[in-house]
């Protein structure tokens, strides 16, 4: 029994009775009774074509849907023309008064004299409700006569009925009556069930006739079996005394129409538990599966991040569908010279005389030209009526872009067959490979699929203690799988494991022997290993590239924009340079981000954000990429982290203020967990990160900004955390006295040679109206004031006035404060009726209440400021926003 057992017969039929045109499946089956068919003991059904099956469908092979309802993918072949004309013939005979109309009754009379297969032997025919289950015993007997369904007497010309229609088929005995009829009416109504015909209609052209010998309930058993043979024998006999010796000749023969047949086998195909995916396997059928009168190639190009399941839906259509195609070649695409040994092992398997011999025998003599195996081979599947093959290449993951630094890279393309016939299917993390043909993306899984995954490798189901595990591992196969694999076999609870993948993510998921990685059916064994692959072939063609996906673990897993980096750039110095280090022009140039993001989308790390706010990660590799860093990396790009987010923050007359705080927030977050944990737990890990007093300003500068950030946002707690943070640094930097002589000596050399950097950089002319300039001649000034240097402040107070107002206009009111230090500096008889403001000038400067967004604000000023600004930092914790009232103080 079962479908696999019918498929080799009928082919090792074929093979040695090549004249074979078609065949008859006959013997008894279940049926399944309904209000539209009157299916009796010892009636025949016969497939014949209804709605969209075509006589056979297999009923064990679909996708399941809501509440358990199963789907049926994919068609089975119809019976030969030859078989239905007479099958027509037959049904037609039942409404004619014909002599021919008695065949069924005379070709079943010649068991007369066989009594084992009477009717009468057969006993009652007796049907029970579909609820009411056996009570047990080789017979009915004990089963209550209460449950029976009561049927009309047939007449004695019609104890034999024949129906036409469909005939369900599969590897699994239906003996639940309640099953039966969710199942006919799942697949629109089938008549019988039976466990062969699947095997055959796509390969061995015949028609199927079953005697009812049960009702595919509990209550089944042999004792009609005999007759409904019998019935179905008498039944193929007169069907084929309807069918003209013409027709017969006409029909190719089964031999000849599988000519080019190669029975697919597992060698090399990576099989291990599956858990269905309709979705994706609907994809593949609809793409890869031959339409009716269409004869082109069909290529899929199947790509997506490692992990996510590429491999394992390809092997599952393959086994599927093989009988649809006349040969299945699963390639390994993963190396040139692995490619074109699983060439060489299929090339042993084609049928002799097809190709050459040499090519036949390479694989085993392991002599000859491999190369000259591939070509014979790409030429057999080229022959003009060898059009119905499948060829899978799978991981084909090396850039042929990169054949200069990776000697087993090559183009795909050159080992595809010519002719214009066939299916190919690509696995690839290559999103460009999609131009050879269709593409398709596969993602992660939805929540229902995650856990049938995690339920098929733990072994037993998950309720909601699953839940954050789950979520944690977003849908991601192979986590999924790995996870599940390692607490089925430790016995680890869904907490501890969840609590292991949290603070030693490296340790858990890093293969370490057979023991730890149990995932023999996938190739690379864990997602640790799979990425790193990845990561390797990204930094070989892009070193940038692959620092951005080591920074981007430091900041949110998405809303990755360009801008994220490309502020900090423009108002510091250290920044730009810290960027520059590690993502070269990427921070000042958004070609160079796109480029860095294309290299990193081509291995299908990183994709689009679905709300086109930037570019996303999945969190297991931003997870990933966080633990496969060593203590310098992490140091340096959490340092980094924190500055870039800490200076996007924008200020509150730049463009779209509000969308950009919005979009800063989580990565802000993320930034203020590392920021609290390493100023308390790894102080030599921030000292590392501060060797230079630079760094740790501008390091000081971002965390306040967060400060600013979380208070515009009402999260006055958080803000107060980075405001603190912040004081603790400068006190712990510069001292809890900071404004001694020496510190404003220092003050006035790094804001004068913050100026002659900016002549340096925009022009002696141009910094006359340059405002990060004009900001530091105001601190100048400021500072020559506060020492009693009365002619200096006056003259750079001057210069800062004139440019402000070829700026901004005369009169502008951000600079009033500037005009009452210019008229202060008279003294109070000059102008008797003017305001004398003293604010210090660094509200003015940090708050950048007058700076022209995205222009350059260099470390040197900020430096300056920092030294001079004697109580700064306690004015900032209590200052509310120009645009928020009082009640926004964080006092």
């Amino acid at each position: 029994m079962g479908i696999g057992a019918a498929a080799f017969s009928a082919g090792q039929a074929t093979s040695i009775f090549t004249s074979i045109r078609f065949g008859l499946m006959v013997g008894v089956g279940g049926g399944a009774p309904s209000a539209e068919a009157d299916v009796r003991l010892g009636d025949v059904v016969v497939s014949q074509p209804v709605q969209q099956h075509g006589g056979v469908v297999q009923y064990d092979f679909g996708k399941t849907g809501p509440g358990g309802r199963m789907t049926r993918t994919g068609s089975l072949n119809a019976p030969p023309k030859a078989l239905l004309h007479a099958v027509t013939q037959l049904r037609a005979y039942r409404y004619q008064d014909r002599q021919d109309r008695g065949s069924l009754a005379t070709h079943l009379s010649a068991f007369d004299q066989h009594p084992y297969f009477s009717c009468e032997e057969a006993g009652p025919d007796v049907l029970f409700k579909a609820t009411y289950h056996h009570d047990g015993g080789a017979t009915c007997e004990r089963c209550s006569k209460d449950h029976v369904v009561h049927r009309t007497t047939r007449r004695a010309d019609e104890e034999v009925t024949i129906h036409y229609g469909t005939i369900a088929s599969g590897n699994q005995v239906i003996k639940d009556g309640a099953t039966r009829d969710r199942l006919s009416e799942e697949l629109d109504g089938v008549l019988c069930f039976e466990m062969e015909a699947a095997g055959l209609m796509n390969d061995f052209p015949c028609l199927v006739v079953r005697g009812i010998c049960d009702y595919a309930d509990s209550h089944k058993n042999k004792a009609w079996q005999p007759y409904a043979a019998a019935t179905a024998a008498a039944c193929a006999k007169a069907i084929l005394s309807l069918i003209p010796a013409a027709e017969v000749v006409k029909t190719a023969a089964v031999g000849e129409a599988c000519k080019y047949r190669v029975p697919f086998n597992l060698k090399g195909v990576p099989v291990g538990k599956f858990a269905e995916r309709a979705r994706d396997t609907e994809e593949l059928e609809q793409a890869l599966l031959q339409q009716d009168g269409m004869k082109e190639r069909r290529l899929l190009a199947v790509y997506g991040l490692g992990g996510v399941g590429k491999t394992q839906l390809a092997a599952n259509f393959a086994r599927r569908y093989q009988h649809s195609f006349s040969s299945v070649l699963w390639l390994d695409g993963s190396s040139e010279s692995s490619l074109k040994q699983s060439f060489a092992a299929f090339a042993s398997r084609i049928p002799a005389g097809q190709i050459p011999e040499a090519s036949r025998l390479y694989a085993t003599d392991q002599g000859g030209d491999v190369d000259a195996v591939v070509r014979d081979v790409l030429g057999w599947l080229s022959i003009a009526d060898n059009s119905d093959w499948l060829l899978v290449v799978d991981n084909v993951d090396r850039d042929d872009r990169q054949r200069k630094e990776d000697t087993e890279a090559y183009n795909v393309e050159e080992y595809l067959p010519e002719a214009d016939h066939g299916s190919v299917l690509i696995t690839t993390r290559l999103w460009h490979l999609g131009q050879l043909g269709e593409r398709w993306e596969v993602r992660k899984v939805d929540k229902e699929q995650a856990q049938a995954i995690f339920k098929m490798w733990y072994g037993r189901g998950v309720g909601q203690e699953a839940d954050e595990l789950l979520g944690l591992l977003d849908g991601l196969p192979l986590a999924l799988a790995q996870a599940a694999a390692y607490m089925s076999e430790t016995g680890t609870s869904f907490s501890i494991y969840t609590r292991l993948y949290k603070e030693q993510w490296r340790q858990l998921m890093e293969p370490h022997d057979g023991r730890r990685m149990p995932l023999r059916s996938y190739t690379n064994g864990s997602i640790a290993t799979t990425w790193t692959i990845s990561y390797t072939a990204v930094r070989a063609r892009n070193k940038a590239a692959a620092n951005l996906l080591l920074l981007w673990a430091h900041v949110d897993n998405k809303g990755l924009w360009h801008e994220l980096l490309a502020s900090a750039s423009w108002k510091s110095v250290v920044a730009a340079e810290r960027t520059a280090a590690w993502l070269g022009e990427m921070g000042r140039s958004e070609v160079e981000f796109i480029e860095a993001v294309r290299t990193l989308r081509s291995y299908s790390l990183v994709e689009e954000a679905g709300d086109q706010t930037g570019y996303s990660t999945h969190p297991v590799v931003h997870q990933w990429a966080l633990y496969m860093q060593d203590d310098g990396q992490r140091t340096a790009l959490s340092w980094l982290a924190t500055v870039l987010v800490g200076l996007a923050v924008p200020g509150s007359d730049e463009k779209k203020y509000c969308e950009t705080q919005a979009r800063l927030v989580p990565h802000a977050e993320r930034r203020e967990k590392s920021v609290v944990r390493e100023d308390k737990t790894d102080q030599r890990a921030k000292d590392r990160a501060s060797e230079q007093e630079e760094d740790e300003q501008t390091l000081l500068w971002a965390v306040h900004n967060l400060g600013n950030l979380y208070r515009d946002q009402g999260k006055l707690d958080k803000a107060e955390t980075m405001y603190t943070q912040a004081l603790e640094g400068y006190k712990k930097a510069l001292g809890e006295d900071h404004t001694d002589q020496g510190k404003l000596d220092k003050a006035e050399e790094m804001y004068e040679r913050s100026l002659e950097g900016y002549k340096n950089a925009v022009g002696p002319k141009r910094i006359t109206t340059y405002v990060p300039a004009l900001n530091t001649l105001w601190a100048l000034g400021s500072l020559c004031d506060s020492l009693g240097r009365v002619d200096e402040a006056r003259a750079w107070y001057l210069k800062a006035l004139s440019g402000y107002e070829k700026v901004f206009g005369e009169g502008h009111p951000k600079f009033q404060p500037l005009r009452d230090n210019l008229v202060a500096l008279e003294g109070p008889n000059k102008d008797s009726n003017a305001p004398v403001q003293t604010a210090p000038v660094q509200e003015h400067l940090y708050r950048q209440d007058i700076a022209v967004p995205n222009q350059r604000q260099p470390r040197l000023c900020n430096v300056g400021l920092r030294y001079a600004g004697s109580n700064y930092w306690e004015w900032a914790k209590r200052s509310p926003s120009p645009d928020h009232d009082a009640s926004d103080k964080l006092d």
